[in-house]
């Protein structure tokens, strides 16, 4: 083709220019003659003029003849807009109208649904607005009526009537990893999804108004500024968040940093899969959010079993009703199915070899015939030893762990069941010794977390 006056860009059959008037119909003529035999051949039906206000009569006399619309007022553009002032906030105005029908028609499926309900939200709903976001610059008022909905329909369905107050919608809109539960407020995030957009196609930018058809962009440099956007963007929630803290309870606070620990939101961020098991029922769901950050639990029984006042935090540590129990043997089976797949001579609650004399390390050592630990398995660590695992689940709520930190907890419970066992496993059964340390949340004490990413790799190298 010729060379003209047009900056032009092509993204797969969608064929842009944009220059003077009199140009561009120099290069409508010239695209429509050479088009074809290139295997391009334009739809006047779809092809649009957008010229300034003062500059549409002209444009209208320049395109008579050429069938292609001729606007003073904008266009839609590869799912964005390029126009005035007033046609953005039309055309934003109506994105907003249907995302918002789309929210109320989720909150509406809530009410029997809400784990499958709050994952449809974060892993599919609340991207339909990313792109918008990204490519027109303010736009974050016009997204309020979203943000609204998203507040004062969704939210409250979601979480039983619960009271979203600025503190709690903040703390929603964290990820997971960090404590919130990652339903983002599109009001807020407009303005910096755009920078960061525009700084992120900066290059390509420059090259399109150069006209630049040879330069390549340097991928290695739009990689690092990603990995620059990304570790800014996480900065700025840990500082959002710190800022958080200072208005909240010291209880909320503490629940906070347990649901920040490895595992304790994957309930959260995987899919509600009936099959596997992961989907909660809507009491269940709605339970797990007021105990994830301390909020009221409908139901409880003013008082125990045991005969003591009842509340979340008695029912968490209280032997009576076989609650503590049930959370405990349900981890160790299902570590013990996992290593069946993997190792031999897998066994729960496997007897100890019981002692005939011998002296151990620590006066608190298991010193009963009849000792036994949670799961043993064969070839785990080592080829040929046995491995031993004891399961210990504690409340960082409860009144001996409440006054230091969730690591100083995990270290404290992990050192009590070590010199209960670890001697007497190491030196008369002659295997390892691994504690698996969670808190009631989830969360992994640090020996746990390896114990479960050794036991992934190797079923993930056996399945291949």
């Amino acid at each position: 083709m010729k060379k003209t006056q047009v900056k032009q860009v092509a993204y797969a059959d969608a064929l842009t220019g944009t220059g003077k008037i009199i140009d561009l119909r120099k290069w409508w003529t010239l695209v429509n003659d050479n088009g074809p035999i290139i295997g391009y051949t334009p739809n006047v039906t779809k092809s649009v003029l957008i010229v300034k206000p003062e500059h549409y009569d002209n444009g209208v006399r320049l395109f008579d003849g050429s069938e292609a619309i001729v606007t003073k007022d904008g266009q839609r553009h590869l799912g964005a807009v390029i126009g005035t002032e007033e046609f953005k906030v039309k055309y934003v105005g109506e994105k907003v109208s249907e995302w918002v029908k789309e929210v109320d028609v989720l909150s509406d499926m809530v009410k029997t649904e809400q784990h499958a309900a709050y994952s449809a939200f974060t892993h599919g709903l609340q991207h339909r607005w990313s792109f918008v976001k990204r490519t027109i610059p303010g736009i974050s008022l016009l997204l309020r009526p979203l943000e609204d909905s998203i507040r004062n329909i969704f939210l409250p369905a979601l979480l039983r009537s619960h009271i979203i107050g600025d503190n709690e919608r903040e703390l929603l809109t964290f990820p997971p990893r960090l404590g919130g539960m990652g339903i983002t407020s599109p009001e807020r995030l407009a303005d910096k999804e755009n920078l960061n957009s525009i700084n992120l196609t900066s290059s390509l930018t420059e090259k399109i108004i150069a006209q630049d058809a040879n330069g390549e962009t340097d991928q290695n440099a739009i990689l690092e500024l990603k990995k620059t956007i990304s570790r800014d963007r996480q900065s700025a929630q840990v500082e959002s968040l710190e800022r958080l803290k200072g208005a909240l309870l010291d209880d909320t606070v503490r629940k906070i940093h347990t649901a920040q620990e490895t595992g304790a939101s994957n309930w959260l961020t995987c899919l509600p899969i009936r099959a596997k098991g992961f989907s909660l029922n809507k009491q269940e769901f709605v339970d797990a959010v007021a105990l994830r950050y301390g909020w009221p639990v409908e139901g409880i029984p003013k008082t125990c079993l045991c005969g003591s006042p009842n509340n979340v935090n008695h029912t968490m540590t209280c032997k009576r009703g076989g609650f503590v129990c049930i959370r405990h043997d349900e981890v160790r089976d299902v570590t013990a199915s996992m290593l069946r797949e993997v190792c031999r001579d897998v066994s729960t609650e496997p007897t100890l070899l019981p002692l005939d004399g011998e002296q151990l390390q620590y006066r608190t050592a298991n010193i009963a015939n009849e000792a036994r630990v949670d799961v043993s398995a064969r070839g785990f660590w080592t080829r040929g030893q046995r491995a031993f695992m004891d399961i210990r689940i504690f409340d960082p709520m409860a009144a001996c762990h409440r006054g230091i930190s969730l690591e100083a907890a995990h270290q404290r419970n992990e050192q009590k069941k070590i010199r209960a066992y670890g001697d007497r496993i190491q030196h008369i059964d002659q295997g390892s010794f691994t504690l698996l340390v969670f808190t009631t949340s989830g969360g992994m004490g640090p020996k746990a977390k390896c114990f479960y990413s050794r036991l992934a790799y190797v079923m993930a190298e056996k399945k291949h």
